[in-house]
């Protein structure tokens, strides 16, 4: 067992408020400086040049080298494109958020990421007013949690309102065009635009029961027998069977990405937003992760571990710990929230990472910086120790 494996199980094993403020004090974590440092940037932050110069000198003041930026929101887009439509809240229509932003932050050494949220579409109770919008023209797309005929006006009427958790309108991951369209979205960015990274969001389904779609259910009793899915109850081995074929759905779109970025732009970091739990993502939203990094596919794994309650942060960890190897530790940003915490649990998720000897670390998101200018200082402090 290496040095570093050891002080963290020792850590772990004796987890106390006492002993952490003990390590977490030692002068050797606090001058770690992380060698990534990634800010998530909302697309509202697009919307003028104002803004998006506002956000920059924010980033360059707090010595960011990575921005997370939201080019693709509710399946539309914060760049020029010939497949997505434009963002009704660009009102300018000849203005392009991502063409203005880029050259300017690389001259402040800050590397772009295209933040892309990739399956989920729509989460309004209105339609889109774009009438090329993918949700007019393919709503046979969306994803469903029953095999009903999907009445798009009535899903976002009833499940915008209920608010019990409902996120809104996911393509289905297991259409079998659905991919393929998104794939084309992802090449038109490395094709135009001098990005640094491509980063996923919400690269999993809704939630455990959805993958519903009929024509996904069709398509997969076609390639795997007749009577695939046609019973109500199934056997524990089909279950399995089932579960495994969704999550290749995703993981199938997670390798082609990376063979096209091979291709066309090695030097391009491909990134996903990932639950922080492995168990949870692997078995609830079939986003399993860690064969992402194991197999190459990911350069980064931007874990979403947003709990403001420090034990359950931890926990997170542990289970990484636990189910990944060593070698690929460095491959993973650990994710701190700013939207449910103050600065000072915040700082304590940051100790912690450092002490749990993590390379990288991002925050969700500078919009709440943004509205407090004074809510970043202290992080601050802690962020860059030695001034």
């Amino acid at each position: 067992m290496n040095l570093n494996r050891y002080r963290y199980f020792c850590l772990r094993a004796a987890f106390s408020a006492a002993l952490l403020f003990s390590l977490i004090l030692a002068s050797e974590i606090q001058n770690v400086q992380f060698e990534g440092r990634y800010l998530w940037v909302v697309r509202n932050t697009l919307t003028s040049k104002k803004n998006i110069d506002r956000m920059l000198q924010f980033a360059t003041l707090n010595r960011f080298n990575n921005i997370l930026i939201q080019v693709r929101g509710r399946g539309d887009a914060y760049y020029k494109s010939n497949i997505v439509p434009k963002s009704h809240l660009v009102k300018d229509a000849n203005f392009d958020p991502l063409s203005y932003l880029i050259p300017k932050a690389k001259e402040k050494g800050i590397n772009v990421h295209a933040w892309i949220n990739t399956y989920l579409l729509w989460s309004s109770n209105k339609k889109p007013i774009q009438l090329n919008h993918i949700l007019h023209t393919n709503p046979d797309w969306i994803d469903q949690n029953n095999r009903e005929v999907l009445n798009v006006d009535i899903e976002i009427q009833n499940k915008m309102m209920s608010n019990n958790g409902y996120e809104g309108l996911y393509l289905s991951p297991n259409h079998p065009k659905v991919n393929s369209y998104l794939l084309t979205i992802i090449r038109e960015l490395i094709e135009n635009y001098e990005i640094d990274g491509i980063h996923f969001d919400y690269i999993r389904y809704h939630d455990s029961g959805y993958g519903k779609n009929p024509t996904a259910i069709a398509y997969y009793r076609k390639h795997h027998g007749f009577n695939a899915l046609s019973s109500s109850v199934l056997s524990k081995s089909e279950i399995s069977e089932w579960n495994d074929y969704k999550r290749k759905s995703i993981t199938d779109l997670v390798r082609e990405t990376r063979k096209m970025v091979d291709y066309l732009s090695p030097n391009i970091e491909l990134s996903a937003a990932v639950k922080p739990n492995l168990y949870e993502a692997r078995d609830r939203f079939f986003q399993e992760w860690d064969v992402w990094i194991a197999a190459g596919y990911l350069d980064k794994a931007i874990v979403m571990n947003y709990a403001a309650n420090l034990k359950e942060f931890a926990r997170n960890i542990d289970i990484i710990y636990d189910n990944l190897p060593s070698k690929y530790w460095k491959s993973i940003v650990m994710g701190i929230a700013t939207y449910n915490q103050s600065p000072s649990k915040v700082i304590n998720k940051i100790k912690y990472s450092k002490v749990t000897r993590f390379k990288s670390v991002s925050f969700f998101s500078y919009n709440v910086m943004d509205q407090n200018p004074r809510y970043f200082r202290s992080i601050k402090k802690i962020l860059y120790p030695q001034g």
